[in-house]
């Protein structure tokens, strides 16, 4: 039985002007489960976000907001019905959706053979390599399927991963169909690449098209194993291994410039690794061939966003309202 110091007892202070506006902040956010604006925190604790500088009222809120996150609530941010920056509604989310399940080794394996106690499908087997992403190791051999003779001597099998990395190991090239096409063609596979994305990425010189590609490793099925050397003789670069996004080629090369917060910017540094960019004084500069790879970054995260060009802001808005209709019909 502890003694009466094994507990003892903590002292009454008076709530200083701080935990104040912190548990006020927290019981509104309590109290409207929708989620409550810039704007309307403004109005409902003038004592507290009624400054003249208004931009000194918000980052006073981005700070408290990063205190109660700090403390374990689990504050978020709507990501659609976008209007400004100050319309977008902060709400409490009660149960947090950042807990992450922790596996035992041996859970794992029990897991891999239930996966492929059948052959895996395509969506299967890109399931399998984020479950065991960090465990590559358990992943068992896909075991080969019986297949009734139609006359074929091709035997089908689901072991295509195994053969695309043997392949690298020897260098030879495959023969392979990709996706949906039926058509087939003859890689030369250089090296599997998992870098900025969520799957992993064959690299690979297409013999027919006469360049290097990158090919998503669930969507290839080998037809053929060949012996046959490669016929090029490619010296891959860290561009070739460079799968951010905002690299994609999908418009004429844009140029933006962005204010970022400072409570956000090892985010935001993080986001552009593997991307140039230009920091003068608080201003950074980004060239891109795929803006909409920007716009989820700040969708995910709109508080990061202090100051933006016009034309950004009003492409932004159309961006997140397109978005917005679509879910009206879900």
């Amino acid at each position: 039985m502890g003694s009466f110091e094994d507990f003892p007892m903590i002292e009454v202070k008076k709530m200083n002007e701080t935990e104040v506006r912190l548990f006020a902040l927290l019981f509104n956010l309590l109290r409207e489960p929708k989620g409550i604006s810039f704007q309307k925190f403004r109005n409902i604790m003038p004592r507290f976000y009624k400054n003249e500088d208004i931009e000194s009222d918000r980052k006073k809120l981005y700070r408290d907001l990063g205190q109660l996150k700090s403390l374990g609530f689990n504050i978020k941010v709507a990501q659609f019905g976008y209007q400004s920056e100050d319309h977008f509604p902060y709400y409490l989310e009660k149960e947090s959706i950042d807990r992450s399940l922790k596996f035992t080794k041996e859970e794992l394996e029990y897991l891999s053979k239930v996966l492929f106690v059948t052959e895996p499908s395509p969506e299967g087997i890109s399931l399998s390599q984020k479950l065991f992403s960090h465990n590559l190791d358990l992943i068992p051999k896909f075991a080969k399927q019986p297949k009734e003779t139609d006359g074929s001597e091709e035997t089908q099998d689901s072991s295509h991963t195994e053969k695309i990395l043997q392949a690298i190991k020897d260098k030879r090239a495959l023969t392979i169909q990709y996706g949906y096409d039926s058509g087939e063609r003859i890689i030369e596979p250089y090296r599997l690449v998992r870098k900025n994305t969520t799957d992993f990425y064959l690299l690979a010189f297409d013999r027919g098209k006469k360049s290097l590609r990158r090919f998503i490793l669930p969507k290839i099925v080998v037809k053929k194993e060949s012996k046959e050397e490669f016929l090029s003789n490619l010296k891959i670069t860290n561009d070739d291994l460079n799968f951010h996004p905002l690299l994609l080629k999908k418009h004429a090369e844009l140029e933006f410039s962005f204010q970022i917060h400072p409570d956000y910017e090892d985010r935001w540094k993080l986001f552009l690794e593997g991307v140039r960019f230009q920091k003068q004084e608080n201003e950074y500069k980004i060239s891109t061939t795929n803006q909409n790879a920007l716009f989820q970054f700040f969708v995910l995260s709109p508080e990061a966003l202090v100051k933006s060009s016009e034309v950004w802001k009003e492409s932004f808005l159309t961006y997140t309202k397109q978005w917005e209709t679509l879910y009206q019909f879900v």
